[in-house]
């Protein structure tokens, strides 16, 4: 498997809040194909054919919401055969991020929320924002996190059948036999 840290990251798309215009911002991440032969070598697939996101960024007060869509197309190996297994994948996410103070004195001053938004992005999610430290935020990795949990964990070809091998173990294999064998006589 893989080893999952920040710098590790087989595709990156950063974005700096503080550049985010008052209406938000909708960018299209599409990786080229070598970048998308590091990500599948990353989510350990046979191959990434296609990968295309949108996102959308809007800012309230001093929570920023990311909402993105996407569509992959990839191949794994059957768990059975190691078959090649092509899927096609959809998904949504949002995440949504708060500024610590000091990350958020070099950003622009953004206009106070109105009451109908605030009390809309309170009931988004209960856990509350992610606090980011800068305010360079990395859009491709909310994208990698959720085409990885859209994946199959148990690919299988069509017609693949798992057979378990015949239990072969004689009485003398048994670990009570074993036991027997050291028993005073």
């Amino acid at each position: 498997m893989h080893e999952s840290t920040a710098t590790s990251a087989p595709f990156t798309h950063a974005y700096d809040l503080g550049a985010l215009p008052n209406h938000g911002a909708e960018m299209v991440l599409s990786p080229s194909a070598a970048e998308r032969a590091a990500i599948s070598d990353w989510l350990g697939l046979l191959s990434l054919d296609s990968l295309k996101a949108t996102i959308q960024l809007t800012c309230h007060g001093d929570e920023y919401t990311c909402l993105g869509s996407f569509t992959a197309d990839v191949v794994q190996a059957c768990v059975i055969t190691l078959e090649p297994v092509p899927a096609h994948l959809e998904g949504t996410f949002e995440r949504r991020y708060q500024l610590l103070p000091r990350a958020s004195s070099s950003r622009r001053r953004a206009p106070a929320p109105e009451p109908a938004a605030a009390i809309e992005i309170s009931t988004l999610d209960e856990e509350g924002p992610e606090l980011l430290e800068s305010p360079v935020l990395d859009l491709a990795a909310p994208l990698l996190e959720e085409v990885s949990l859209a994946l199959d964990p148990y690919p299988k070809a069509p017609g693949a059948v798992f057979e378990a091998p015949a239990d072969e173990a004689g009485p003398e294999d048994s670990p009570f036999a074993v036991l027997q064998k050291l028993k005073p006589r």
